[in-house]
């Protein structure tokens, strides 16, 4: 099956069907999705990455008992993954020491030197990764520790140890943290995760309707709420997840997720509870509505593929301000601006693995996640909050809302791959 029929085909199986059907995603059918996924990225992504970083040989060490974020992404649950650049359009890839079984299925790997060759557990790799780097002669290693990025850090003291006395003077001294390989490579999508991500965005849709369904005035409490599930007040003070009583005029915002594997896809939904005699949402939330649907269609125009975290953050930040918002870098109301304009904040970050937010278009998180570059089918939460002063309230009254949408970068510039936040719900 070519590529192209492949993806429709997962494409059919993973979103059309399920959707018309109504049951979860078929197990079988989503270890084959993860499988495809994994042999696109070694093809498309990981060469990329390794020359953008200019490393010629990736080693990822993985203890058994411990695994890590990149399982998914690598294949199986222990070892050293080995992946080296020889030249031409394809990444040499091996595995030595234990490894999942599946990794045979996918031919994913070109080496694979399993426990029947004589390796017990995670033993024994230390006395042939020397003359397997030596043969290969790279001149950067690239081995997953980082002072910086969590994801990167999966390797243990006694790893890192014996990885260094393995490789021994020449090559230890050519070892350099991985760091970027591996942000690059996660941040890197293909195609099927971008499917994956419209599914899971769809089930997730559904759920969110549900818990906003199941809302009723005056009984339920946030924590009945499935998500993260929070209010604020006039003043800005919040309560979230706890037992609060929703009640009549309340502006109650969750946010949810779905996914297994290789990717989890987020969504945002926001609603107003009438207040007796409403039969329609006030000026103040019709208003706070425009101004947000201003603000999407700013950070549509604006995010681009190529340009670092950071840059896109600057443009955003004057593209807001010109268009006659204050930008604030928190997520709180600020007293102490002009109490004409609504106040924006932004964290719009990576999605796909809960615990990496980068490339990150925000103010929060480290400066290693700003300075990212955007890739091709970026997949990240669209993530924004405003907040609108209502003056006949009061001095520095306002309403809030935030947002928590899935979006794609592409060629063509932000794309949805599934539904974004379609209006603020009437609660009555």
């Amino acid at each position: 099956m070519s590529g192209i029929n492949r993806i429709l085909t997962a494409i059919l199986v993973l979103v059309i069907a399920p959707c018309l059907s109504a049951q979860p995603i078929n197990p079988k059918t989503l270890a084959e999705m993860q499988k495809e996924i994994r042999k696109d990225k070694f093809d498309y992504v990981l060469p990329q990455v390794m020359r953008d970083n200019e490393v010629d040989m990736w080693i990822h060490v993985i203890r058994r008992n411990n695994p890590e974020p990149l399982t998914p992404d690598l294949g199986g649950e222990s070892g050293v993954f080995v992946f080296t650049d020889r030249g031409g359009d394809r990444i040499e890839r091996a595995v030595l020491g234990s490894a999942d079984e599946a990794l045979w299925e996918t031919d994913a790997y070109d080496l694979f030197v399993s426990d029947d060759e004589g390796f017990e557990g995670d033993a024994g790799w230390d006395r042939v990764i020397g003359d397997f780097v030596a043969e290969r002669d790279p001149q950067r290693i690239a081995l997953n520790y980082s002072d910086n990025n969590a994801m990167a850090d999966g390797i243990s003291h006694t790893d890192y140890v014996k990885m260094i006395d393995a490789l021994r003077d020449d090559y230890a001294k050519r070892v350099v943290s991985a760091e970027g390989v591996i942000g690059d490579y996660i941040s890197g999508r293909v195609l099927g995760e971008i499917v994956l991500g419209g599914y899971f965005g769809l089930e997730t849709a559904a759920k969110i309707d549900r818990e906003f369904a199941k809302i009723e005035v005056g009984v339920t409490t946030l924590a009945d709420i499935d998500g993260n599930v929070f209010v604020r007040d006039r003043d800005g003070n919040e309560d979230n997840n706890n037992g609060y009583v929703l009640q009549r005029g309340d502006v109650i915002t969750i946010l949810n997720g779905t996914g297994e594997g290789v990717f989890v896809a987020d969504l945002g939904g926001n609603g107003y509870v009438l207040k007796e005699g409403e039969e329609d949402l006030p000026p103040e939330v019709k208003e706070i509505w425009e101004h947000a649907m201003v603000v999407r269609e700013i950070c549509r125009k604006n995010i681009k593929v190529g340009r670092t975290a950071g840059e896109t953050l600057d443009i955003l930040i004057k593209a807001v301000e010109d268009a006659g918002y204050y930008y604030n870098p928190i997520d709180w109301f600020d007293r102490s601006a002009d109490p004409k304009k609504t106040q924006i904040h932004f964290d719009l970050h990576a999605q796909g693995i809960r615990t990496m937010d980068a490339p990150r278009i925000s103010p929060l998180g480290g400066e290693w996640q700003r300075e990212m570059k955007l890739p091709l089918f970026h997949t990240f939460t669209f993530e924004y909050m405003v907040h609108m002063p209502v003056p006949k309230w009061g001095k520095g009254k306002h309403i809030y809302i935030a947002f928590h949408d899935g979006a794609v970068i592409t060629e063509r510039g932000v794309e949805w791959p599934y539904p974004p936040d379609q209006g603020i719900r009437i609660i009555r």
